[in-house]
């Protein structure tokens, strides 16, 4: 009973048993970087702060208030004469760092941290929400790993899976027809098809064939499902131009057709302008 109560009332709950929740890893990422191998580091826009190795951002898809642990190793730093002259923030280039700024806040000074050989770093709490970091590379490469207690009823494979299958029960591809059209026309229903469209195209398959190639040296165990998605995404490719051309129909009532247009725009818009930022990449 005593446990009961806990789980239904969060103020009962002890100090322990939100420690263990927000520190119950489920999900690790590897990364190594060699900064003599990538000439084109952008450099850091705001502090001058030297050369990225990865750009301002929170990190997403979290348990709320859940701590990220990060564990760093780098080869061992350069001895001896400066081979650099520091940046203009005072950074010693030599040494990799871990930097914070508060977000979207590029009046207010960041912090840059160093990270020595074996140095591991916690983000406690609400520190991801309120302040977003980067990481600003030294001479020598690193290994890092990343330890998260990730949300998982978004951003998973079975959820943009079902949500892909859910959009596709709006296709009428029956054999008796003789081209594939719409089942619904109604506001709801096209623009939660157009929303994972957008969902499917930009956070999933423009990051993997933008990121994901390189891993190929490690698994190709993504290439299936990626492949599974592009198909499903070419799916909704069609269910878009089958929508136009049903608003093009002069039968449409002018009202009806213009509550359409006016819920489906915004998100044709959205699309357009992201497909040209990734044109610019």
């Amino acid at each position: 009973m005593e446990a009961l109560l806990r789980d239904q009332n969060p103020s009962l709950r002890t100090d322990s048993t939100v420690l263990k929740e927000r520190t119950s890893y489920n999900l690790t990422l590897l990364n190594y970087m060699d900064p003599q191998k990538m000439p084109s580091l952008k450099p850091e826009p705001y502090f001058g702060m030297g050369r990225m190795a990865v750009s301002w951002h929170h990190d997403e898809n979290l348990m709320e208030r859940s701590t990220v642990a990060v564990y760093s190793y780098s080869g061992e730093e350069v001895d001896g004469g400066i081979l650099e002259e520091k940046s203009a923030a005072g950074r010693d280039p030599d040494v990799w760092h871990v930097a914070l700024k508060v977000a979207w806040d590029i009046e207010t000074p960041g912090l840059a941290i160093p990270l020595h050989q074996g140095d591991c770093y916690f983000m406690l709490d609400n520190l991801n929400m309120t302040h977003q970091h980067c990481v600003l590379a030294g001479r020598q490469s690193r290994f890092s790993s990343t330890h998260r207690v990730a949300e998982c009823s978004t951003g998973t494979l079975p959820y943009i899976l079902d949500k892909c299958k859910a959009a596709l029960e709006n296709l009428n591809t029956d054999a008796d027809l003789k081209v594939p059209c719409l089942k619904s026309l109604e506001v709801g229903d096209i623009t939660q098809v157009e929303k994972t469209h957008n969902e499917v195209e930009f956070e999933w398959l423009r990051q993997f064939w933008f990121q994901g190639k390189r891993y190929r040296r490690c698994t190709d165990w993504w290439d299936k499902p990626m492949a599974n998605l592009e198909d499903l995404w070419r799916q909704m490719e069609l269910m878009t131009s089958l929508l136009l051309r049903e608003l093009r129909k002069e039968e449409q009532m002018e009202e009806q057709r213009n509550e359409k247009i006016s819920s489906l725009l915004p998100l044709l818009v959205e699309r357009q302008a992201r497909r040209q930022e990734w044109l610019v990449r």
